[in-house]
C-alpha cells in the first residue's frame, strides 16, 4: 500500500512526538540524612495493557544497564524517536545526531551527524527523510540508503525527482527555466514558465483570476507549441509531476522517460465547471494536500451475498482551493487522468498559503485504515473535521468546546493526542470514524508506531518497542542445477 504523504509528518501517517525524552536516570537528590540516595532501576517489565490499536509483544527496552542499544539513547539531553516507514529515526536531544533503526530487529540502518530537516515521499510514496550537511542537502530512504543528492548546486529534492528552478528564484518572480530530473540527476525534461501578459489598464478584469485562464494560454498557442503558462512543480508521484501556474491551475505533466514533459490532464479554477469555483473573484489559489491511499473495501459476509474483499484501493488526489474571504472547497482527483471525484465546502475560510507551496497535508492527519482524513480548519464552526476520503462527506468535527484535545497521529483506525483540558496532559485514543473515546486512562502512551505496527510505548522512565515478532526469512534451497556464479540463461 503506498503511504500518505506526509512526506513529513508523519506520510504517514507521519508522528507528532507527545513526550519529551525518558533517557537517562533523574537525580533523586539527597535523601532524609542529607546523603543521596541511589536511584531506583529503570523498569525493564511492561505492566497492563497496550493502548488501543497497537498489538503484538514486548521485543526490546531502550533504556537502563540491562538494555543492549546504540549510545544515542543515553543521551543526558534525550532523545526523540519519530516513525519512517518500517524503521524508527531516533534524534539526539543534544545535537544533530540521528539513528535510523529497524523497527522490528533492532539492527542499525544508518547514522550520522547531519540536520534533519524534514519528512518527504518518493515516486512509490514510501517515505524519506530530507537532511542536509552543511548546506549540502541529501535524502535518506527508509532503509538508510541515499536517495537523493543535488546534481548541480541548487536543486531541490521534490517527491521523488529534482527541480531546477531559474536563478534567483522567488515567489514573486517564480519565471524562467525549469528543468525536472530523476532521482539520479539525469535530465528528463526542460520547459520555459513564461509570465503572462500584462492586461491593459483601462480594461476591467473578465473575473478569470490574473491573466485568464489556462484554457485561454492552450487556444493562444500554434499547434505543436510548447505552452508557457506551465507553473512551478509543486509534487509528483509515479508517472507525472504537477505544476501550479499560480494562476489557479494545476497542469499534470508525463515523467515517462519516452514522453517527459507530454501532457495529461489540468485542473483550472476558471474554466472547470464542475469544481464550481469560476464565480469566485479572486479564483482561489490551489494547495496540494497529497495522495492517500483509500482502504480496502470491507469483507462481505460468508453468506456469498456481495462482493468479495478487494485490494487496497487507489491513490486520491486531495486539493484545498482557498480564498481569503469564501469558504476553502477540498476537492479529490483520480491522479491517473485528473478525473473529480468530489467536492466539499469547508466550515469556513482557510489561509491561501504561499505562492506554489509544495505538496503537504497542512497539518493534517491521515487513517489508512479508514480512510479518515482529520484537517484543521482557521476558522468556522470547528477547529478540525474528519473526512471520510472516499465518500467527501465530514464524518465529525472537534467543536471549539473539544478544542483541549489536540491530535498528534492516527494509527489503525484510531486518533491518538493529548487532552490539554483534563487533570493532566495524558493521551487519549479516539475512534476515527466517530471520535467515540477508546481510551483515556492508559497504562502507557504511544510515542511513534511504524506502518508495519511497531511501536515505542511510554511507561515510567522507560521505553519498550512493542509490536510483531520479526518474520524468520524462509531458507532457500539451491536447485541442483544451479551453483552460485551460474548465469541465468
Amino acid at each position: 500500500m503506498r503511504s500518505s504523504r506526509a512526506p513529513g509528518a508523519l506520510t504517514c501517517g507521519l508522528a507528532v512526538l507527545l513526550l519529551a525524552a525518558c533517557s537517562g536516570d533523574p537525580d533523586p537528590g539527597p535523601g532524609p540524612s542529607g546523603q543521596e540516595s541511589e536511584p531506583a532501576p529503570v523498569p525493564t517489565a511492561f505492566e497492563g495493557q497496550a493502548p488501543p490499536g497497537i498489538e503484538g509483544e514486548v521485543l526490546r527496552v531502550l533504556h537502563g544497564d540491562g538494555a543492549d542499544v546504540h549510545e544515542i539513547f543515553a543521551d543526558p539531553l534525550g532523545v526523540r524517536i519519530s516513525p519512517v516507514g518500517d524503521a524508527f529515526l531516533v534524534s539526539s536531544g543534544g545535537e544533530d545526531r540521528h539513528l535510523l533503526q529497524d523497527a522490528a530487529t533492532g539492527a542499525d540502518l544508518w547514522e550520522g551527524e547531519a540536520r534533519f530537516r524534514g519528512f518527504d515521499a518518493d515516486l512509490d510514496g514510501d517515505p524519506v527523510l530530507l537532511m542536509s550537511d552543511g548546506d549540502r542537502p541529501f535524502v535518506l530512504d527508509a532503509g538508510g540508503g541515499v536517495l537523493w543528492e543535488p546534481a548541480e548546486e541548487g536543486d531541490l529534492y521534490l517527491d521523488g525527482i529534482g527541480v531546477r528552478r531559474p536563478a534567483g528564484w522567488s515567489a514573486e518572480e517564480p519565471y524562467g527555466e525549469y528543468t525536472v530530473l530523476d532521482a539520479d540527476g539525469g535530465e528528463l525534461w526542460t520547459y520555459e514558465f513564461a509570465a503572462p501578459p500584462e492586461e491593459p489598464s483601462d480594461e476591467p478584469s473578465d473575473g478569470a483570476g490574473e491573466g485568464g485562464s489556462a484554457d485561454e494560454d492552450e487556444d493562444a498557442r500554434e499547434p505543436g507549441e510548447e505552452p508557457q503558462g506551465l507553473g512551478v512543480p509543486v509534487t509528483a508521484w509515479d508517472g507525472a509531476v504537477l505544476l501550479d501556474s499560480g494562476r489557479g491551475a494545476l497542469h499534470a505533466r508525463s515523467l515517462d522517460p519516452d514522453e517527459p514533459g507530454g501532457e495529461l490532464w489540468t485542473l483550472d479554477a476558471g474554466a472547470d465547471d464542475d469544481l464550481g469555483l469560476a464565480d469566485l473573484a479572486p479564483l482561489p489559489v490551489p494547495h496540494v494536500l497529497g495522495l492517500f491511499p483509500l482502504p480496502a473495501p470491507e469483507e462481505e459476509d460468508a453468506s456469498g451475498d456481495g462482493e468479495e474483499a478487494g485490494e487496497p484501493g487507489d491513490d486520491v488526489l486531495l486539493v484545498r482551493w482557498s480564498s481569503a474571504e469564501s469558504p476553502s472547497v477540498l476537492s479529490a482527483h483520480d491522479p491517473a487522468d485528473g478525473a473529480l471525484l468530489w467536492t466539499m465546502e469547508e466550515p469556513g475560510p482557510n489561509p491561501v498559503g504561499g505562492a506554489y507551496d509544495p505538496a503537504g497535508p497542512a497539518g493534517g492527519l491521515y487513517d489508512t485504515a479508514t480512510g479518515t482524513f482529520l484537517l484543521p480548519q482557521a476558522s468556522g464552526t470547528a477547529t478540525a473535521v474528519a473526512v471520510d476520503l472516499a465518500a467527501g462527506e465530514v464524518l465529525w468535527g472537534l467543536e471549539e468546546e473539544d478544542g483541549a484535545f489536540s491530535p498528534a497521529f492516527a494509527h489503525a483506525g484510531f486518533v491518538y493526542g493529548a487532552d490539554r483540558g483534563g487533570e493532566s496532559d495524558s493521551q487519549v485514543v479516539l475512534d476515527a470514524l466517530d471520535m467515540d473515546v477508546a481510551a483515556d486512562d492508559l497504562d502507557a502512551h504511544v510515542e511513534a508506531v511504524t506502518e508495519g505496527g511497531h511501536a515505542i510505548l511510554v511507561q515510567g522512565r522507560q521505553r519498550f518497542v512493542y509490536g510483531p515478532p520479526p518474520q524468520e526469512e524462509p531458507e532457500e534451497s539451491a536447485s541442483p542445477s544451479e551453483t552460485p556464479g551460474d548465469d541465468a540463461s
